[in-house]
């Protein structure tokens, strides 16, 4: 078996050449754009835009083992493969293969395992159950091609809508809670709920809360308060439920909370409702609770300034 491994690898390497471009023996179907890089067109649009440097290209991709052993594949609700247009950065680098392509397209796609693990993903080997002197199995479907400029002004354009929307669901629970107090210049809602009778709370000082945070439809996705956590289905065993200390007006907490905080006195209780852009705006948080432009509301006592 080993010296009929070897002999595979002498056809491998022993290319044979056709009309000015090399196949591989193995894949006779597939033409070389490059040493090591080898592409079968299974749809060309050559009326598609075509991939430039520097372009953004988005698609669905799927990459298997030389044995059709599935390694990865991009899944339907999922945000598909985004990937930047570069020149390859050593002969037969997977990244080489888009610039020239056209929007539409569809090819399979074959590297050496070995240079691909260590020089396009920087692993320090390919994983024990790839052999390294296979090649890897990538289809791709070019789904859109734009530029760095035309993706950011759309995402611009996403973005805006999706906060007008975010604005609109606050101002209609605003409306439908009853809420009379006017917002900050920031756009922040502090309700007060008891008026604290102890010191100040000023940027550049230590303070102490007890904390609960929902969205704007009530769902509950996180607390400083156990009993909370229980009864809201947020427990999570073996973490410390206690109040949360951190420096005021020092960005260690998002906008929202360092400004309304600074108008509370220990304590105090206020409920601070956040618009996105006071909290984590375009950006979810883990746990996928906390979605892009979501408004925050918390209830929170201020139970100590520290020095």
């Amino acid at each position: 078996m080993k010296n009929l491994f070897a002999g595979v690898l002498m056809v491998f390497a022993g290319t044979m050449v056709s009309c000015g471009q090399k196949e591989m023996s193995r894949f006779p179907d597939y033409t070389e754009l490059e040493q090591g890089l080898y592409i079968k067109y299974f749809e060309e649009n050559a009326e598609g835009r075509e991939i430039l440097q520097g372009d953004v290209v988005v698609l669905n991709m799927r990459y298997t083992t030389e044995y059709d052993s599935v390694l990865f594949e991009s899944q339907p609700g999922q945000p598909p493969v985004t990937l930047k247009a570069d020149t390859g950065t050593y002969p037969g680098d997977f990244m080489g293969v888009f610039i020239g392509m056209h929007e539409g397209d569809s090819a399979s796609v074959l590297v050496n395992a070995s240079d691909f693990y260590t020089k396009t993903a920087g692993m320090p080997e390919p994983p024990a159950f790839v052999d390294s002197a296979s090649v890897l199995k990538f289809t791709i479907n070019i789904n859109k091609v734009q530029s760095m400029e035309e993706m950011q002004a759309e995402k611009e354009r996403e973005n805006a809508e999706l906060e007008q929307v975010e604005m609109a669901q606050l101002n209609q629970y605003i409306e439908e809670a009853g809420i009379t107090v006017e917002p900050t210049a920031s756009g922040m809602y502090f309700i007060s709920k008891k008026k604290g009778t102890g010191e100040q709370a000023v940027a550049g000082k230590k303070v102490k809360v007890n904390y609960e945070g929902r969205l704007i439809n009530g769902q509950y996705f996180d607390t400083s308060l156990e009993e909370v956590a229980k009864a809201q289905g947020i427990y999570q065993e073996g973490r410390p439920y206690q109040p949360f200390e951190f420096n005021l007006g020092q960005g260690q907490v998002i906008p929202g909370w360092d400004e309304g905080v600074a108008m509370m006195k220990e304590g105090g209780k206020a409920t601070l409702i956040i618009p996105s852009r006071l909290g984590y705006g375009a950006n979810p948080r883990p746990g996928g609770v906390i979605k892009p432009f979501n408004t925050l509301i918390f209830e929170v006592e201020l139970i100590e300034v520290m020095d």
